[in-house]
């Protein structure tokens, strides 16, 4: 037979077994909803892309469906035609002043995505590097492209 003082004493040790899954629990939720809003708003990326992107890739059936069947020319291609490039240059312009430096940030960032390689690059390892320096001087001559 189990005594009263063994009882309670198991009695308390659920429920302090209790109390810290709910303090676990909140605190995943606090952690996944500041997540969630830094996010959303901009301030964090998932990959290095921007939830703005990431929701115009996601919202369209053809670029969706090539996202999901690692089908990395035709994405490429789909994210061309809806601008998303140029946007995830919008979002790193103000952290990277270099347009060589931002063109081969965001180049290595849609290959890292999408296996894409880019017509100015080549890969070693898993680093894109440009082919050529006409390209490091058309980048330069061109801050918006």
């Amino acid at each position: 037979m189990y005594s009263l003082q063994s009882v309670q004493a198991r009695q308390k040790s659920q429920k302090k077994l209790s109390n810290a899954i709910v303090v676990g629990a909140v605190g995943l939720v606090m952690a996944a909803g500041t997540w969630v809003v830094l996010f959303t708003t901009g301030a964090i990326t998932l990959g290095g892309v921007p939830y703005s992107v990431l929701m115009k890739v996601w919202q369209n059936p053809a670029a969706r469906s090539a996202l999901l069947g690692s089908e990395a020319t035709e994405l490429h291609d789909l994210m061309g035609d809806l601008g998303i490039e140029y946007e995830i240059k919008e979002y790193y312009r103000d952290r990277i002043q270099d347009p060589v430096k931002l063109d081969q940030h965001i180049h290595q960032i849609l290959f890292d995505r999408t296996g894409y390689v880019g017509e100015a690059y080549t890969v070693k390892g898993r680093t894109l590097v440009l082919k050529d320096s006409s390209k490091i001087q058309k980048l330069q001559n061109c801050p918006n492209c």
